[in-house]
């Protein structure tokens, strides 16, 4: 696999790194749109964030898209209900570019409203481009969008649907639908909501903003062959990837919803296992989805494996396999090829999350079914667009029967800017990571050294190395994520306060990001995830493009306040 090219210095950050404000965009150049994260610069303002205090969610310019509706979404929701001449001040709107997505939405939510008193609003209402408007515009089907409308009673609910799906609309489709709103007819199973559009598309000129979603309509086939090339293994007699292959969805988390429910589609009231530490979302997914029973091994070790085969020795099926290579946060591979052993003798499907090292550094596509990957991360690195993919081994036996499943479910949601965005952002990814991984070796040189650090995960050091090291690509390294536990929690909450770099949710940026992980992933099940090597202080560092000695000196420096400070404990 070749090179994908050198980087453009627009989205590099400084050479020294530094922290941003509280609530600010963690992007560059400072004051780009669209930032998928936040600055969270203290402890207490992660845990602010995650108890929704208002102290931190007034001072929000973003934050994650799936954890948070961002302006434009918000100003499209908001539109919708005066377009509805709803003015109930209980009911709320929730936007999806999936007429699909929002019919399951309102399921989902009737069948949690029992604790609403007469609820006044449950209904979806579909707005879309009429025929007529769409002579010389082929990109008007991009305006069409559904709206769930529901009591603000259910927004919990509501944002737990839009969390673990990942399918709500991105801030780019959300700022088209606004501005083709008045263009809209609106269709509804409520009389009271079906109304013609307000205004009528004038055929001699098309608008500059369909236009250039036109323009970048033609992205997605060239994303999907960058994919494809990208995962072709380079292990003698394995066949290319093909751009047929690869499946591209509006969130990684999307990805995975909809990998998760097409496999589950197949083979109706089957088994499916989660294997090793996952993604909490992706736990939520497999437990909440059409699985008979999804079979726990959070540890993912040699150990758990050989209980897995006792389990299918004994005549228990499953269908599915879920992993990550690496864990996100332990940063600990699994066995995948024992792994596929075991799928091959008891015909199972594996499927594996590789975005924390990604396939630059990683080969290890055929020893799964489907890898899975968010472009948010280091795919895109510029944190300004959400993106996931699902990669179908062309080697695997599964092949027809994994692409018919998810074609049947498949729906074009992925809005063209959001696509473009990312075809430009990764067209430096090889050169990004290759300088990320050199700089993230002499941080963990360091803070392995330090006395008050009892840990640090990463998958140089780990104890499945080995494992690693057998699925790294020629030419590859270890990636940029590692993470960091300290003796004293005071201390790893000291250390996160003073150190200079942005700080907030996400990973795989151009620039160094730190977040307290449990504080944000896990924060309302804190007490339970301890017992699983995550203790509740636990740092997950991801390691950007700044100037490598200025990277060391700057967690060198913090590392040097730890020392005082607990010499002189507050």
């Amino acid at each position: 696999m070749g090179d994908i090219g050198q980087t453009s210095e627009r989205w590099l950050p400084p050479k020294t790194p530094q922290s941003f404000p509280l609530g600010k965009s963690n992007i560059y150049p400072s004051g780009e749109q669209h930032g998928v994260s936040v600055s969270l610069p203290t402890w207490d303002s992660v845990i602010g964030l995650s108890r929704k205090e208002d102290w931190v969610l007034n001072n929000l310019e973003c934050s994650y898209p799936r954890f948070y509706i961002n302006k434009p979404v918000r100003e499209l929701s908001s539109a919708v209900l005066r377009r509805l001449l709803v003015s109930d001040n209980s009911v709320r709107s929730m936007v999806f570019a999936s007429a699909t997505a929002a019919r399951r939405c309102l399921a989902a939510l009737r069948t949690s409203r029992t604790h609403v008193e007469n609820p006044t609003v449950f209904e979806v209402a579909r707005f879309f481009m009429p025929l007529e408007s769409f002579q010389g515009a082929t990109a008007c089907h991009w305006a069409n969008f559904s709206a769930v409308l529901f009591p603000f009673e259910l927004l919990k609910e509501a944002m737990a649907f839009w969390r673990d799906t990942g399918s709500g609309l991105s801030t780019r489709h959300a700022e088209f639908c606004l501005g083709e709103l008045d263009y809209l007819d609106c269709d509804s199973d409520n009389p009271e909501f079906r109304s013609p559009a307000p205004l009528k598309r004038d055929h001699r000129r098309i608008p500059q903003s369909l236009a250039c979603v036109q323009s970048a309509a033609s992205s997605a086939p060239e994303l999907r062959s960058i994919l494809a090339k990208l995962a072709t293994s380079d292990r003698p007699g394995e066949p290319d990837v093909h751009a047929d292959d690869v499946f591209l969805y509006p969130s990684g988390m999307n990805a995975i919803f909809s990998l998760s429910d097409s496999l589950s589609s197949i083979t109706p009231n089957s088994n499916v296992a989660a294997f090793g530490w996952l993604y909490p979302e992706t736990v939520e997914v497999l437990r909440g989805g059409s699985w008979k029973t999804c079979l726990s091994y959070k540890f993912g070790t040699e150990e758990e494996l050989d209980q897995l085969e006792e389990t299918l020795k004994s005549g228990q099926q499953i269908k599915a396999l879920f992993c990550e290579l690496p864990s996100n946060i332990l940063l600990c591979s699994p066995n995948l090829p024992r792994i596929r052993t075991l799928a091959d003798k008891y015909d199972f499907i594996v499927a594996c999350d590789d975005t924390v090292a990604g396939f630059v550094n990683l080969d290890a596509i055929s020893y799964v079914d489907v890898m899975v990957s968010s472009l948010t991360k280091t795919f895109s690195g510029t944190s300004n667009v959400t993106g996931g993919s699902l990669v179908i081994n062309p080697n695997s036996r599964h092949r027809d029967t994994i692409k018919i499943a998810l074609s049947t479910k498949h729906e074009e949601t992925f809005f063209p800017l959001d696509i473009f965005t990312l075809s430009e952002n990764c067209q430096n990814m090889a050169w990004r990571v290759k300088q990320c991984n050199a700089n993230t070796l002499p941080l963990v040189d360091l803070l392995n050294k330090h006395k008050s650090i009892a840990t640090v995960h990463h998958p140089s050091i780990a104890p499945t190395a080995s494992v690693y090291e057998s699925l790294r690509r020629k030419g590859g390294g270890y990636g940029n994520v590692l993470s960091i536990i300290f003796h004293n929690p005071a201390s790893a909450e000291h250390f996160y306060n003073v150190l200079d770099v942005c700080k907030g949710s996400s990973f795989g940026t151009n620039f160094t990001l730190v977040i307290p992980y449990v504080q944000l992933a896990n924060y309302w099940n804190r007490e339970k995830v301890p017992k699983y090597g995550v203790p509740q202080h636990i740092l997950r560092m991801s390691v950007g493009l700044e100037d490598c000695e200025q990277l060391v000196n700057t967690v060198a420096k913090a590392l040097k306040e730890v020392d005082v400070f607990e010499g002189n404990p507050v």
